[in-house]
């Protein structure tokens, strides 16, 4: 992103930022130092990654996972969706999604970035800590995101768009490194009121548990067993807290996946039986946690021309809030870290949580009996998987998901007889290749 392009960045997030009181004569005519260097820009910045993480880039990351893992099929005949949804060499590079998947994750990179650099604007060491802790976070998120989709990508923001790319598993770690240097310094401070008001805009973001979450998320993506258990425990540490992104309606602060999947016509529906090969798995009709995500409806896939149903779960109202991570999700990680170790006495009863859970506090309850399949590595990391997709429905890890568990390879050409997947990774964006010369070869699909 080159430093023309920031700098109108940062014009249009004082611009759509209406919580933050900017004590700036004209907002809109500040110029870049100003904005960085005083603490209501700050806020504004902050506030501004949040928004365009949870209206953008949370959109992309869940459209494009879905369509490519199997979770949505496409209902109104748009080109863009259509193609992630075929898969394949039919996914172009200058598919309009893949686009703005790639350049809103690294509009919040380059916003985080510019946070990290600047918190000395703030006197109070709590209040830099929270704002560089909060940073990090969100780079670590875009850096983790960019890793589910793509083979190599570059870690940091090159002003002059010279950017080298970097292995995903370089990425992955770098993100580690990002959340474990959160956790570093908001060691000993309490996160101060007035952040938590006027940059985490809720009561129910809590950032300490949020950071140990993508912590967890991002270790077992790495295979990091241990470290993964032990960041889902810490993200555990309250069972109450949860940390949400808050939407509205109107000011462009909708729920982004109500307009794409409810609000008629709509674009995208979920796929009938959580996108399960209905020949291989179908999701018992006890599961509670068919009725929190889905709704029957008679309809079908325009492409696909298969089922679809009603969304429901975190995109049924324009004003739903999302959350940045389930609680089912720690327990998942620490069952799949143990039976990946051969603690299968351990996977189990992590599961076991999981698939008997009436208490959660979103709702997501599956309510069902206790595993009793085989007791094999195998098996029950088979289970493990299937209670991911449920429960994890439509979160934007079902590709990552279908690759780390190893499901059956996409066919070429795709089908929609393939129930996985339609490719590995994406191509990368024509536009990045146009203007960056460290590009390399498209993966192929």
């Amino acid at each position: 992103m080159t430093r023309f392009l920031r700098f109108l960045l940062l014009g249009a997030v004082l611009c759509t930022v209406p919580a933050c009181d900017l004590s700036f004569d004209n907002p809109n005519a500040a110029g870049e130092s100003e904005v960085l260097s005083t603490p209501d820009g700050l806020r504004a910045l902050a506030v501004g990654m949040r928004r365009t993480y949870a209206v953008t880039t949370y959109n992309a990351v869940v459209r494009t996972s879905g369509l490519t893992a199997r979770e949505f099929a496409v209902v109104v005949g748009f080109t863009n969706p259509q193609e992630i949804e075929l898969g394949g060499d039919v996914l172009p590079p200058e598919n309009g999604i893949l686009g703005t998947l790639w350049s809103s994750n690294y509009r919040v990179m380059d916003m985080a970035e510019q946070l990290i650099a600047n918190v000395e604007v703030f006197s109070d060491p709590a209040t830099q800590a929270s704002f560089r802790a909060y940073g990090h976070l969100f780079k670590a998120m875009a850096l983790g995101n960019l890793a589910q989709f793509y083979e190599q990508y570059p870690i940091s923001i090159d002003p002059d768009g010279d950017a080298t790319f970097e292995s995903r598993e370089r990425g992955l770690q770098e993100a580690v490194s990002l959340l474990e240097a959160a956790l570093g310094v908001l060691s000993g401070q309490t996160v101060p009121t007035s952040f938590q008001r006027s940059v985490l805009g809720t009561d129910d973001f809590d950032l300490v548990q949020t950071l140990n979450a993508y912590l967890a998320r991002y270790q077992n993506m790495l295979g990091n067993q241990a470290e993964a258990i032990s960041a889902a425990q810490a993200a555990l540490a309250d069972p109450s807290a949860v940390s949400v992104f808050v939407y509205e309606a109107g000011n462009g602060n909708e729920n982004p996946l109500f307009l794409q999947t409810t609000e008629e016509p709509a674009t995208l529906r979920p796929l009938d039986n959580f996108g399960f090969d209905p020949a291989e798995f179908v999701v018992p009709f006890e599961d509670g946690r068919l009725a929190f995500y889905l709704e029957s409806r008679d309809e079908i896939g325009e492409s696909s021309r298969l089922p679809v149903e009603t969304m429901r779960g975190f995109y049924d109202t324009i004003d739903e809030p999302i959350p940045l991570y389930l609680p089912g999700e720690m327990l998942l990680i620490q069952a799949e870290a143990q039976a990946r170790q051969g603690n299968l006495g351990a996977a189990v009863d992590l599961l076991n949580q999981v698939r008997t859970k009436t208490d959660d506090p979103f709702g997501v309850n599956a309510g069902l009996s206790a595993y009793d399949g085989a007791q094999t590595p195998e098996a029950v990391l088979e289970d493990i998987y299937r209670n991911r997709r449920v429960e994890l429905f439509l979160t934007g890890l079902s590709l990552e998901d279908s690759r780390r568990f190893a499901r059956p390879a996409p066919p070429s050409p795709p089908s929609f007889d393939s129930f996985n997947r339609n490719r590995n990774f994406y191509p990368y964006p024509e536009e990045e290749r146009d203007n960056n010369p460290n590009v390399p070869a498209d993966p192929a699909g």
